[in-house]
């Protein structure tokens, strides 16, 4: 049997998703399966659960040359949060801090980097912290109350209401929030407030908006250091759970992380990095930010700091490995590795608004004739500080923390854009899909087309008697934080077709669940299989479960720390039987694509 285990905390969502990884083979109208839900090889257990905490770091760049790029960002965060609202259950409950990729560059004091250890990652809210909210952090709190009944009207589409509740200021203080070990997961201080839609609220900012908070603490100024360090300074921001930094972090939240830098990343592994002094044909050559570059990044041919000929194009460019004799930057896996032990990959979203790099990478020299990438976007003169180089180390961390191709048309953004309103609307339709839509991987037993079952066209050649049966062999619990453990039915279908809302009062019993058709579950060629055989006009697969959501329906929310536990039945994809898995699967003699079977 494959057992995937996925656990994060439960606040009041309501989706449950099931995770299987099962050979998949292809067959043109294949024969029923005997017992198809039968046997170890299509069995599921899961550990899913939904979490509605996200904690959203922005990382912003605070060279001289970025003024304009933060007025930019300030005036496109309202399309991110426009987005974030329109979650189903309304606003997440929400951390938010800026940090500063300034470290300093101790022990060497050189010009703009003269504070030891700079910002440190620590969260900040403005220059010199003096931006009014938020208060008593120096990032954002906005959650919901706890310990409190809230009316919600949930309807897709529409913003989420809050016709009724009876919150007050108590259920906003800290006992509110401190579970029966003592630990409290929300600073004291909060205060009540209502939002537009209805829906009480807990803040640490009062008399603006968020967006206007916001706008104050990406304020960050412009007389950084330009040894920039975005990634150990998201690593230290993310390591730091004391000081600014006390109560952001919270293991169950999803994590976003956003860097908006002109610079490629210059996080020192070796500070020798930095001595300030030095010329061409000195070890570390002049110090500029080409040192960054020169022992941090390799490419097909040796860097030349000497150029008669003006320029120098390198391809193939990519960061230096933590091996590589030369390399005094840390490498990417450091970060990377970071994350992944902090979080699974699919709880993180990184993203990034920078110097995009695309092969090749030209140098060319200063007016000292000292060598300078040149800019990837934007002026290319020298000292106007009004391009982005190609941030390759950057673009690497972020091309690795991808979940799907699609994400880098928001996730690879170029900072020369006229705004930034697609990469936060595309960070905000992802963090949405995470809280919203969770997939199941496999299709369901009792449950083989979806599609069918609720109405829409047959995704199947099953007959329709089979095809419009959805009674899925689902085993789902509610688990409380004292480890009580709560069976759920199987929605009825004598109430509202066996599909309530996610909250309704008069749900005939305290919480069920259902499968219901998504359309972003099915995709007819999901990445990949069309070199296994799919094809979207003759044969679709309709990955990964055929459109399978397993929805969980309440009375009320959940008691706050509640996890679901869900074992579910599992069937292969039936048009993928019989192919690409390098077997005779009929016993024919052929195989994969050889066999008349196959396509």
């Amino acid at each position: 049997m494959k057992v995937v285990h996925l656990s994060f905390a439960v606040a009041i969502a309501a989706l449950a998703s099931g995770c299987v990884d099962v050979p998949t083979l292809h067959m043109e109208d294949p024969a029923p399966l005997p017992n198809p839900c039968q046997g170890d090889e299509c069995t599921l257990e899961v550990s899913p659960s939904t979490t509605r905490d996200l904690d959203l770091v922005f990382l912003i760049d605070t060279s001289l040359s970025m003024a304009d790029e933060q007025v930019t960002l300030q005036r496109n965060f309202p399309t991110l949060i426009g987005v974030l609202r329109e979650i189903s259950g309304g606003l997440p409950n929400l951390h938010l801090g800026t940090i500063t990729p300034d470290l300093g560059t101790e022990p060497f004091n050189i010009p703009g980097c003269d504070r030891p250890g700079g910002d440190g990652g620590r969260f900040l809210k403005g220059v010199n912290n003096a931006c009014a909210n938020p208060v008593g952090q120096t990032y954002v709190v906005d959650v919901e109350p706890r310990g409190c009944t809230v009316e919600k009207t949930i309807l897709t589409g529409q913003p989420t209401n809050c016709p009724s509740h009876d919150c007050t200021q108590a259920n906003c203080d800290v006992a509110a929030f401190t579970g029966l070990d003592g630990t409290a997961t929300e600073p004291a201080g909060l205060v009540f407030a209502t939002d537009e839609n209805g829906c009480p609220r807990c803040r640490n900012y009062t008399d603006q908006s968020l967006e206007e908070v916001f706008s104050c603490m990406a304020s960050v100024g412009t007389g950084g250091c330009g040894m920039e360090q975005p990634l150990e300074a998201v690593k230290r921001a993310l390591d730091t759970r004391t000081g600014a930094n006390a109560g952001f972090w919270r293991d169950n939240a999803f994590l976003a992380i956003f860097i908006l830098s002109d610079e490629d990343d210059c996080s020192a592994k070796n500070i020798e990095l930095f001595y300030p002094t030095g010329d061409i044909n000195s070890t570390l050559g002049t110090l500029t930010s080409f040192r960054c570059t020169e022992f941090g990044v390799v490419c097909d041919e040796p860097w030349q700091r000497v150029m008669p000929q003006g320029q120098l194009t390198y391809t193939h460019c990519r960061p230096r490995e933590s091996n590589d004799p030369k390399n005094m930057l840390q490498p990417i896996t450091r970060y990377t590795s970071m994350l992944s032990q902090l979080k699974d990959a699919s709880q993180i979203l990184v993203g990034a608004i920078a110097g995009p790099y695309e092969d090749p990478l030209v140098v060319g020299l200063y007016d000292d004739l000292n060598p300078r990438l040149l800019p990837a976007c934007g002026s290319d003169g020298p000292d106007d500080g009004q391009g982005a180089v190609p941030a390759v180390r950057l673009w690497a961390f972020v091309e690795s923390m991808l979940q799907r191709d699609e994400d880098r048309a928001w996730a690879q953004t170029s900072l020369c854009a006229e705004d930034f309103s697609n990469a936060l609307a595309g960070l905000g339709t992802r963090i949405r899909g995470l809280l919203e839509t969770h997939c199941l991987t496999t299709p369901l037993c009792g449950c083989p087309d979806p599609a069918f079952a609720n109405g829409e066209a047959k995704l199947t050649n099953l007959p329709d008697a089979e095809a419009a049966v959805c009674e899925p062999l689902c085993s789902v619990q509610d688990i409380n934080g004292d480890g009580h453990v709560t069976e759920l039915p199987l929605c009825s279908p004598d109430y509202l077709d066996g599909h309530p809302p996610l909250r309704d009062p008069a749900l005939p019993v305290p919480a069920c669940f259902h499968v219901t058709f998504n359309a972003a579950c099915a995709v007819p060629c999901p990445d990949f299989s069309t070199y296994q055989g799919c094809d979207t006009a003759t044969n679709p697969w309709y990955g990964p479960s055929r459109g399978a959501e397993l929805l969980l329906s309440r009375r009320e929310d959940p008691t706050p720390g509640t996890r679901q536990k869900i074992a579910c039945a599992g069937t292969p994809l039936t048009e993928i039987w019989l192919c690409f898995n390098g077997l005779d699967d009929d016993i024919d003699g052929l195989v994969d694509a050889d066999d008349p079977d196959c396509r």
